[in-house]
């Protein structure tokens, strides 16, 4: 049975990583015409609308209240977004991608000062996955742009998915349920944001084919479908193991752009996904062994 969440788990964040991998290309094109918090509070609203049709019609209200719940769309939708799309108005995308992609380092270390536990397998397997996104991102070469504080705030990106995954992960309800509530709290908290493009900075606004399609895209899948998978795999791989799948989503967006846009990889892209997925297999293989050990548990105090 442990086994059979596993490979579900496994699908479901795999899916959800090439979902969002490719979701960087439909979000560079619409925020070419919508500003940031903007374009945030006009996709998780969508993918609010979509995720009630399953979930208020089972007449539960309560959950919408929960602390995990809004600390949820906080953490996970507002500041993860702020931080993110404005570390990218001041740095270059290289560097906000790899720092931003320090998310599973910073959530074994999270877990393991909760759990009093540390393993040194889990963080040579994310090291070694790091550094691969080092050369997948940097192609072996350095780009320009790069700004210390535009990646300080990149950073706040990393913290705050790590909040976010925590609190999901602590959320009781079911995972439909937390995907609806996130969204719409995300959604709650980025509008004020929004306010202050639009009537303050007066950033501005242009609604067009491409800013659509982007939208809808983001809304649909990368929100809706995308928070909703991401939870079922918490769900099934806990909070610190689920967020090692961040590192494939670089991966998912240079095979996009070798898609879409018929780039051509370098072999910096090759290394790097072998050191991607040499570290994950570190990693997954240490939750097998720590799957194995409860079983064993379990059956020694069956005996007893």
């Amino acid at each position: 049975m442990k086994n059979n969440r596993s490979v579900l788990g496994l699908i479901f964040l795999l899916t959800t990583s090439a979902i969002w991998g490719i979701s960087y290309i439909f979000t560079k094109i619409a925020v070419e015409s919508i500003p940031p918090m903007t374009l945030a509070s006009i996709r998780f609203f969508l993918a609010s609308v979509i995720l009630s049709f399953f979930v208020l019609r089972k007449r539960r209200r309560g959950f919408l209240l929960s602390k995990e719940a809004i600390l949820s769309g906080l953490f996970g939708v507002t500041l993860y977004f702020f931080f993110e799309n404005y570390s990218l108005k001041l740095t270059n995308p290289s560097d906000a991608a790899l720092i931003v992609s320090s998310a599973p380092i910073l959530a074994i270390i999270f877990y393991d000062m909760l759990e009093r536990r540390f393993n040194i397998i889990e963080y040579l397997g994310s090291i070694s996955a790091f550094v691969g996104l080092f050369f997948i991102i940097y192609g072996g070469q350095f780009s320009e742009g790069s700004s210390i504080l535009g990646n300080i705030i990149a950073f706040g990106a990393a913290i705050s998915w790590v909040g976010y995954t925590y609190f999901f992960e602590k959320h009781s309800n079911s995972t439909a349920s937390g995907t609806f509530a996130i969204s719409l709290w995300g959604m709650i908290f980025a509008i004020p944001f929004a306010i202050l493009e639009i009537f303050v900075f007066k950033m501005p606004v242009s609604i067009n084919s491409r800013a659509i399609t982007g939208i809808l895209y983001l809304a649909f899948l990368a929100s809706a479908i995308g928070y909703f998978m991401w939870g079922m795999g918490i769900k099934l791989w806990g909070g610190k193991y689920s967020t090692i799948w961040i590192y494939t989503i670089p991966i998912f967006t240079v095979l996009a752009d070798v898609i879409f846009l018929n780039n051509v990889p370098t072999l910096f892209f090759y290394l790097g996904a072998s050191l991607v997925a040499t570290g994950m297999i570190l990693v997954i293989i240490q939750r097998l062994k720590n799957i194995r050990g409860y079983k064993e548990n379990l059956s020694t105090q069956s005996r007893h």
